[in-house]
């Protein structure tokens, strides 16, 4: 029909449809087969409880202490994966830092076009942010200046409301409405064994009971501000060391908590010894108390966190 037109040429022709058509054909196969990885969740198993600290939280997990993150996980064993995030050393503005390797982002994926093949993902599917998380930071925050780790009380505060908002602002790449935020406080200082292990260690003293008291008191601040649940640990032991009444704890663990005032009346370091095992990490009770008030404290205020109450 056309005689201009070549055998050779009307053969590249059909060829080269053929390849176009292969080509769109393995393309759409593969579109189909990564975007379904994409946007369909695969990891992780269970629903996440996220506790986010210092090193209190760091030892957390450690079985010498009965950490209070292993009590939680332990608690939830089955219903929800419990992860420590806790670095040693690290103050409110150290959290900021590292909040793009703590918290999942939830923005939109990114596109194939971007991101061809896949490798960078570990878990391949839709990020799925914590049912809840569980702040604890201050301890280090309420250290002296001009140590690095002191934040200025004030600033302490604003740090607070950031990492909320991280979860809770619509602006922020964090953003996790259903996301639980739990604070706690930072424990007291038992100003005589903190001193005595500081000068063991060859540095001055560098933190004041009565100095983490207004720290603990800006995180009740900020978590009545957002209406934010807080656990006040530094009360709680306060309390049980002076054996006054906490309205948290049961009876039972009121009285046990006397006796053991009672028992340390005659020690140089008040009792606290009995909470603290350098003046501010927790010891084995102090784990078991803060665990046992946490516990309280979530079944309380969000009855579907039982774990009796998920599937």
């Amino acid at each position: 029909m056309y005689p201009f037109i070549s055998d050779s040429i009307v053969l590249f022709l059909s060829g080269f449809a053929v390849a176009v058509l292969a080509i769109a054909g393995t393309g759409h196969l593969c579109r189909k087969f990564y975007r379904k990885n994409l946007s369909s969740p695969t990891y992780p198993l269970y629903d996440t409880l996220l506790v986010f600290g210092d090193s209190i939280t760091q030892i957390g997990s450690s079985p010498g202490v009965s950490g209070f993150v292993n009590h939680l996980s332990g608690y939830y064993s089955r219903r929800m994966d419990v992860l420590n995030r806790g670095f040693s050393g690290y103050n409110t503005q150290d959290a900021l830092r590292v909040a793009s390797h703590v918290f999942p982002k939830t923005s939109t994926a990114p596109s194939l076009a971007t991101k061809w093949p896949l490798h960078d993902f570990t878990f391949p599917g839709a990020p799925k942010p914590p049912q809840l998380c569980i702040i604890f930071f201050g301890a280090n925050d309420a250290r002296f200046a001009p140590s690095s780790q002191h934040v200025p009380l004030d600033e302490f505060a604003i740090n607070l409301r950031k990492i909320v908002s991280l979860l809770h602002s619509p602006e922020s790449e964090y953003y996790s409405p259903s996301t639980r935020i739990l604070f706690i406080t930072p424990p007291p200082i038992g100003d005589r064994m903190f001193e005595d292990v500081s000068r063991r260690n060859g540095h001055a003293a560098d933190r004041k009971n009565e100095v983490t008291k207004l720290y603990a008191d800006a995180v009740k601040e900020t978590g009545k501000a957002f209406r934010i649940p807080v656990v006040d640990i530094w009360t709680a032991i306060e309390d049980a060391v002076h054996g006054t009444q906490n309205p948290d704890l049961s009876s039972q663990e009121h009285q046990d908590n006397t006796s053991k005032a009672e028992a340390g009346t005659d020690n140089p370091y008040e009792g606290y010894e009995k909470y603290l095992l350098d003046g501010l990490h927790l010891t084995p009770a102090g784990n078991e108390l803060l665990y046992k008030l946490i516990v309280a404290k979530i079944t309380s205020t969000w009855p579907e966190l039982d774990p009796s109450a998920i599937q």
